[in-house]
């Protein structure tokens, strides 16, 4: 007979050694684990963990010839104008600056309030204004003292409304004209420097003012159908611009880069900017202040062009690159919408 404190020890025995094999095989499994990857180990990294995340694109707006580009006259179409960019600009959550021509606040020698009116709403609406010139010289048609005193000129009442607002000192050249010769040039940049302004370049213009001008055509003519036309045309130029302009940053820098919008506070705009902002979003853009996007160190690039036309940055600093000239592949307005703009009402 087997008294119960043998079988204890016989059973005790056996599951000692029971346990000992047990951790002997998950011991074994777990070494063997870490040595031979397993199906999904050796799986090549999926697409999602090979993916990294592009740069964000950014876009900086800028408007030109405030109060309006055209129509200064109507003052309740430069109202609506003003109202509706304004709107949109809120809407979207897009900064901007807005670059002022004095004398279209003056009708004869005196200052019409109600123009001086709408540049209070861009700086209420949190807008930043800057030099244009008071009335637009073409710095190719006139002396350099006269285009100076120009300058001058434009400061008066969009330096008063900017008064303890802090922001940037703007400057942009009227028709982006920098001066047609180096000594010109050279000399025009020491006196805005001396004056504390920066200037604003542009990357992206997309003729909106020659589409604007048809498009106000086709509503003074009643012609519905033909404005829209307009409008919709003026988009997919826009598209086209920004996609030539996304390729000729590459090739500037071998990557995107942020782009800086020149366009105009006009009648197109009046009624297309809400569709232009939205396209450009669609491109995957987000907007940013000028002085954010000129942080990029692109923008650090000589503007070594010279010359009576106003390119795009794109373009001038090719030249400091050493890099084939490209203005003449870039696209065109088409040519009915030229058309149209120049007609005589």
């Amino acid at each position: 007979m087997i008294s119960r404190s043998g079988t204890k020890i016989t059973k005790l025995t056996k599951i000692t050694k029971t346990k000992s094999v047990l951790v002997i095989f998950v011991a074994l499994v777990i070494f063997v684990s870490e040595r031979v990857p397993s199906a999904v180990t050796q799986r090549a990294p999926s697409a999602v963990s090979q993916r990294t995340t592009p740069p964000a694109k950014t876009m900086a707006l800028t408007f030109d010839d405030l109060p309006k580009s055209t129509g200064m006259d109507d003052i309740e179409g430069a109202r609506r104008t003003t109202e509706s960019i304004l709107k949109v600009l809120k809407a979207h959550k897009a900064p901007a600056v807005a670059f002022v021509n004095e004398g279209k606040l003056y009708s004869g020698p005196a200052m019409v309030e109600e123009r001086a009116a709408l540049l209070r709403s861009w700086v209420k609406a949190g807008v930043p204004l800057g030099n244009h010139t008071y009335s637009h010289l073409d710095i190719n048609d006139v002396p350099l003292k006269k285009y100076e005193d120009d300058v001058v000129r434009g400061e008066r009442t969009y330096t008063r409304l900017m008064r303890g607002i802090p922001a940037e000192r703007w400057f942009r050249h009227p028709f982006t004209h920098t001066g047609p010769t180096e000594d010109v040039k050279a000399a025009l940049n020491k006196f805005l420097a001396a004056r504390g302004y920066r200037v604003a370049p542009f990357t992206i213009e997309n003729s909106d003012w020659i589409f604007s001008a048809a498009y106000a055509k086709a509503n003074a003519s009643g012609d519905a159908a033909q404005a829209t036309k307009v409008r919709d045309e003026y988009l997919s130029y826009s598209s086209r611009m920004i996609e030539w302009c996304e390729t000729l940053s590459k090739e500037d820098f071998d990557r995107a880069i942020p782009q800086i919008l020149l366009i105009h506070a006009n009648d197109l705009h009046t009624d297309a900017l809400e569709a232009l902002l939205a396209t450009i979003e669609k491109r995957g853009y987000r907007f940013v202040t000028l002085a954010e996007a000129m942080k990029d160190p692109a923008y650090k690039t000589p503007d070594q062009f010279v010359g009576t036309s106003g390119p795009s940055w794109l373009h001038r600093w090719r030249v400091a690159k050493n890099l084939p000239d490209r203005m003449r592949d870039e696209p065109d307005p088409p040519r009915w919408v030229v058309d149209l703009s120049k007609q005589q009402p």
